[in-house]
């Protein structure tokens, strides 16, 4: 397929810069390469007002590799954009003025508004959500926003960006704290939202969710969609506050740049919490830099859900007979209970990437499948979601819900959805055992209930089948659905 790229280099960040280059065909943006260099912009901003002379030296170094970068990599269009550092600067424009007469390109400096706005927009689409309290941390600036049922009712930029308090109070935590409160205090709106998620955005709370992550020995090592209680974000919050120097540089999950300023993340989140009053608190790697890319793409081409658009792209990629998720998911109406558009939705999904590992070899498809299902940057999903498709696709391949390469994932899904899980994966195995994965051979066979109990009509002519691997398959989506298994024939 002939591919849309869309990259952005920028000076976004106080702390670091970032190339992020972009594939906008599938109607979301999808990253094909990332790259971060720490340049400490915003070190100034809290006690000079200016950008430090090394620190754009850094910049300039870097802004020039990924603009080489960008055309060795054949991109279509290039976008530029800077943030809090650069435009609360006093010598902001000589950074800009030097990068676009090294590049030739142009540089968006963002106001704290915008910035706010298409953090929000990028969480509509990273996480499928419509409500909640998004924070978007940086080195310079923090910016709030409110989500209700869809539209964004609420923006401000905040001066509280951690490179800024930590230079302008020297590091001093009751100093920085003093400062926090005030400023926080003075907005009324935030505690109109109580109830909802808080959604943290930003490097920082990346580098928060990522030890927590570790500490709390939770099963998936993946940031987008991680989802905490707030006691327990509270608690692990604290604990970074009292956390000595020593214990900060010996940090292992924490790149080195962020480590000192962990209190300071860590006293934020308590005090964002302690005035949103939110029911859970849910981790984001998307941001800026994605509302960026969503704003500059046309409206027609943006893809309603990106998780169907991510599946459906996939399955024209990898699978050996294209578009037959619906009629896979319609083969198996008769055992599945399609609620409510949600679980159809993560129907859809599974049986879109069912024929994901058919290259493989037999004896790894199942553990490759469910790699790469749990492992992949879907947009639109939470974490409950992502392990229901990965262990639905790992029973397709012939794996067992007892296997030690699933067990980790089983404390996300409750029984219920385990049980969802088995029947779906089983029946997908029973459908391609039956066809081969043909949709024409599927047409000529189908499910039944009936009397209570569930039968199996084979294709006829000749293309049935009939061993005993059908059989022991069918056995299998019976025991998942829990219902009586009828006979096994071959239609007339």
């Amino acid at each position: 397929r002939t591919s849309t790229k869309l990259s952005r280099s920028s000076t976004s960040g106080s702390n670091s810069i970032r190339l992020v280059i972009f594939d906008i065909t599938d109607g979301y943006p999808h990253p094909l390469f990332n790259e971060r260099v720490f340049c400490g912009l915003g070190t100034g901003l809290g006690e000079t007002g200016a950008l430090p002379q090394e620190a754009m030296d850094r910049a300039l170094a870097a802004i020039m590799r990924f603009s080489q970068l960008a055309v060795s990599n054949g991109v279509d269009r290039l976008e530029a954009f800077a943030t809090s550092a650069v435009r609360d600067a006093t010598n902001g424009g000589e950074l800009l003025t030097a990068i676009q007469s090294m590049t030739g390109c142009p540089i968006k400096v963002l106001d704290g508004q915008e910035e706010a706005l298409l953090s929000a927009q990028a969480l509509q689409h990273g996480l499928h959500v419509e409500d909640g309290i998004i924070a978007d941390l940086g080195g310079g600036s923090l910016e709030l926003a409110a989500l209700h049922h869809g539209e964004v009712k609420q923006m401000i930029s905040l001066p509280l960006g951690t490179m800024r308090l930590q230079a302008k109070m020297s590091g001093d935590m009751a100093k920085m704290k003093k400062e926090i409160c005030a400023t926080l205090d003075e907005i009324d709106w935030l505690g109109k939202y109580a109830g909802k998620t808080l959604f943290p955005i930003g490097g920082a709370w990346r580098a928060f969710a990522r030890l927590k992550i570790k500490e709390s020995g939770y099963p998936l090592d993946i940031i987008h969609g991680y989802t905490v209680p707030v006691d327990s974000a509270v608690e692990t919050a604290t604990l970074l506050m009292d956390l000595p120097k020593k214990s900060l540089a010996d940090l292992e999950n924490v790149v080195r740049q962020r480590r000192m300023s962990m209190p300071l993340t860590g006293l934020l989140l308590n005090e964002l919490t302690d005035r949103t009053k939110p029911a859970t608190v849910t981790f984001s790697a998307v941001g800026v830099r994605e509302g960026y890319v969503y704003g500059h793409m046309p409206r027609d081409q943006i893809a309603d859900d990106p998780l169907a658009a991510a599946t459906s792209a996939f399955a024209e990629r990898e699978s050996r007979f294209n578009k037959t998720d619906e009629a896979l998911l319609q083969w198996l109406s008769p055992v599945l209970s399609v609620e409510n558009r949600r679980r159809r939705r993560l129907q859809l999904a599974v049986c879109a990437l069912s024929d994901i590992a058919w290259r493989d070899h037999p004896d790894y498809r199942a553990s490759f499948a469910f790699d790469r299902t749990i492992e992949y940057p879907f947009f639109g999903i939470d974490h409950m979601e992502r392990a229901f498709i990965a262990l639905t696709i790992y029973l397709r391949y012939g794996g067992k819900p007892s296997d030690k390469r699933v067990s980790h994932i089983g404390s996300l899904l409750s029984k219920r959805a385990i049980r969802r899980a088995e029947t779906l994966g089983f029946g997908l195995r029973l459908a391609y055992r039956i066809s081969g994965g043909n949709p024409g051979l599927l047409e000529q066979s189908r499910l039944e209930i009936k009397d209570d109990q569930l039968s199996l009509i084979l294709p006829g002519g000749g293309a049935a089948p009939m061993h005993e691997r059908v059989a022991r398959s069918f056995e299998r989506l019976c025991q998942a659905r829990k219902i009586k298994m009828g006979p096994i024939t071959e239609a007339k």
